[in-house]
């Protein structure tokens, strides 16, 4: 972990919920209340050649560990991210 990670709004996409839906079998308004507004994510910064940069987020959902993909926004506001998606681990 490094440092701390506070999210304070999630953007999903469309196309990113249809993913984790039918791919994971998660729900996105179940990965967006496991980490917005949450003390104490487990992350580690990550820097992929063509994706950029990223949060790599351990978390929970219905009891099952999840890493959880966010990507910061770029809208002026701090603490908002981008859900690239969402994974059972």
């Amino acid at each position: 972990m490094e440092g701390k990670l506070w999210v304070a709004r999630l953007f999903i996409s469309d196309r990113t919920a249809h993913k984790i839906r039918s791919r994971h079998g998660l729900d996105p308004l179940e990965v967006e209340d496991a980490v917005v507004c949450r003390r104490g994510l487990e992350y580690v910064w990550d820097s992929h050649p063509t994706r950029g940069v990223r949060a790599l987020v351990k978390s929970r959902v219905r009891e099952k560990r999840v890493l959880v993909v966010l990507y910061p926004a770029d809208t002026g506001w701090a603490d908002t991210y981008h859900l690239g998606s969402a994974y059972p681990i």
